[in-house]
């Protein structure tokens, strides 16, 4: 019998508000790509997709190279618990889990390389980041019960292995197709832009609004030599934070919190940053005014922010402003922020993580092939202000 790897997909059904849902969707498209893409590749033997949206569970009841878990009536959801239960599976030798929008651009000789990799492991983890993972594959599979389950998120479970269980590390190389995935609105815009989507989210995206002109007003700016870029929060600094990198510009770095949900110190309300404290000294007009004077353009990692000024907003909540929409958010103390974000003067993208790690990659990536096939605007003049 030849050794193959088995993909295991996990994807919610997700919340019942309409940019919740709005997420959700492009979730369940992108998972669906995903599986397709892996049921290509002869080294892939058999899918599990554990998911309680009907739609994906729909797409794929009638394969047999797709098995279908649900969850039991009257059972909370523990991801540890559930990803163990597929791992132990007796036909299960090389688990290699994915979260369903972990990896939308994600190119098959890489998905490839990591499979080759893990047939040919042993005592490993494999995965795209050791403390924030989107998607890890693991030999043995019984390493997970050396390790305490996490009840809710994915991304420590290969830094759990490697230090519970003793499994060695192996980490992918930074690329856009590794590192970026489907989190929020931003995330979603932005691969709107991407000429390189798959075919399900790809028709998702196209028939949902999305503020592609705001993100696309950015793109001159990402491959001038003469632009300035402020990038704040997570911000990725093995990407963005070497001397040479895909956008040639000036740029300032405000990097704070990176790890705060895999070290728990966002739900511990531990969460500080030098950012905060000057939002709170100067108020909402005035902070991005500040910023005006020293961008072009602002990427914004907005959850460390939220985080120190205490609002545990609702996924709406962070949705909308993500999205710019001011009147939909019912924190009053998030709609001021994003409604001073949206009337500044040069452009504000606002986001989770992506928008200052892989989704900014991608977006870059996009702007170099407009320019390269001539239909990228020209760099814009400054606004004069006042």
């Amino acid at each position: 019998m030849v050794d193959q790897v088995t993909l295991i997909v996990f994807a919610g059904q997700g919340g019942s508000t309409p940019t919740e849902r709005l997420v959700a969707g492009a979730h369940h498209a992108a998972a669906r790509d995903l599986i397709e893409l892996g049921l290509e590749d002869p080294l892939v033997g058999h899918v599990f997709l554990a998911s309680d949206a009907p739609a994906l569970q729909e797409a794929f009841d009638r394969d047999p190279r797709v098995t279908v878990i649900t969850d039991p009536p009257g059972e909370a959801f523990h991801f540890g618990a559930r990803l163990r239960a597929i791992v132990d599976r007796p036909d299960v030798r090389f688990p290699l889990y994915f979260s369903g929008a972990g990896a939308p651009l994600i190119e098959p000789g890489t998905l490839r390389d990591v499979c080759i990799r893990l047939l040919s492991g042993t005592s490993t983890v494999i995965a795209n980041n050791l403390w924030s993972a989107d998607w890890f594959g693991m030999v043995p599979g019984s390493a997970l019960h050396r390790i305490a389950l996490p009840a809710s998120h994915d991304n420590a479970v290969p830094s759990l292995l490697a230090r519970q269980a003793g499994l060695t590390p192996q980490i992918i190389d930074p690329a856009i197709g590794t590192i970026f995935d489907l989190d929020t609105p931003a995330d979603l815009t932005i691969l709107a832009l991407h000429r390189g989507r798959r075919m399900h989210v790809g028709a998702f995206l196209d028939s949902v609004a999305l503020p592609r002109e705001r993100y696309a007003s950015t793109m001159p700016f990402l491959i001038s030599q003469k632009a300035h870029l402020s990038l704040i929060g997570r911000v990725n600094t093995p990407v963005w934070g070497k001397a040479m990198t895909d956008i040639p510009g000036a740029k300032r770095l405000f990097v704070e919190e990176r790890g705060m949900v895999a070290f728990g110190r966002d739900t511990a309300g531990e969460v500080r940053s030098l950012i905060g404290h000057l939002y709170q000294q100067v108020g909402p007009r005035q902070f991005f005014r500040i910023l005006e004077n020293l961008a072009d353009v602002v990427f914004f990692d907005t959850r460390v922010l939220f985080q120190h000024l205490g609002l545990n907003l609702t996924p709406a909540d962070r949705f909308a402003s993500d999205l710019g929409d001011v009147d939909a958010i019912a924190n009053e103390v998030a709609r001021d922020f994003t409604r001073a974000a949206i009337e500044a003067h040069v452009p504000v993208i606002l986001g989770g993580h992506g928008v200052v790690a892989g989704s900014l990659w991608a977006l870059t990536q996009e702007a170099w092939d407009r320019a390269d096939d001539g239909t990228l605007p020209d760099l814009p003049d400054r606004p004069v202000l006042a």
